[in-house]
């Protein structure tokens, strides 16, 4: 596959990382043949982990490219269903998914009032869960950037930044995962709403 062939080795590692955790994490909020929201999908990376667990999967890019990569990606009855959307107005109507996750996108350099409306959205279209990523620092990358001079795309969210964005939203904190603790920020965030037990 061409997007596997131009991966670093440590872009490889964190695939995997981010496959094991993902699986854990849906089959943890027992969503196997549950019907989740991908958004956004880029091309489709979790598309085979999804089809074995058996999940029906809408994708969702902002990207026309992106969408259509993802749609040639997905397998079985949701080959199809790859769009090209926004996720602060998703096509959507209220709590159509069991589910919708969101990875690799809060760690950008989104304001407050962004983030918010997009934790409510993802929200609106879901029954029972979001699942995201944030950044957390950790001691090896505070080291890194501080040696690093030039402001990446990436903006790390402190835990009480997290709590705060959440109390906000129409959602609450269920559970939080470490990708690899004290090697990468990424943290999964999985949140349930407010009146689910």
């Amino acid at each position: 596959m061409r997007q596997e062939a131009t991966r670093r080795l440590d872009q490889i590692w964190v695939n995997w990382c981010e496959q094991r955790l993902v699986k854990r994490i849906l089959s943890a909020c027992q969503l196997e043949r549950g019907d989740l929201l991908d958004v956004p999908c880029g091309y489709g990376r979790f598309a085979p982990l999804f089809a074995r667990l058996g999940i029906r999967v809408v994708g969702v890019d902002l990207d026309p490219k992106m969408a259509l990569l993802a749609s040639e990606m997905q397998l079985g009855d949701s080959k199809e269903r790859s769009m090209c959307a926004s996720i602060f107005g998703l096509p959507f109507v209220d709590e159509s998914f069991d589910a919708a996750i969101c990875i690799r996108l809060l760690h950008l350099r989104f304001s407050g009032a962004q983030q918010l409306t997009i934790l409510r959205e993802l929200a609106r279209v879901s029954r029972r869960y979001v699942i995201i990523s944030v950044y957390h620092s950790t001691a090896l990358h505070n080291v890194a950037r501080f040696f690093n001079s030039t402001p990446g795309r990436v903006a790390p969210m402190t835990r009480e930044q997290l709590r705060n964005i959440v109390r906000k939203s129409d959602l609450e904190i269920r559970s939080i995962y470490s990708l690899a603790s004290y090697l990468h920020m990424q943290t999964f965030v999985v949140l349930t709403k407010k009146y689910i037990s």
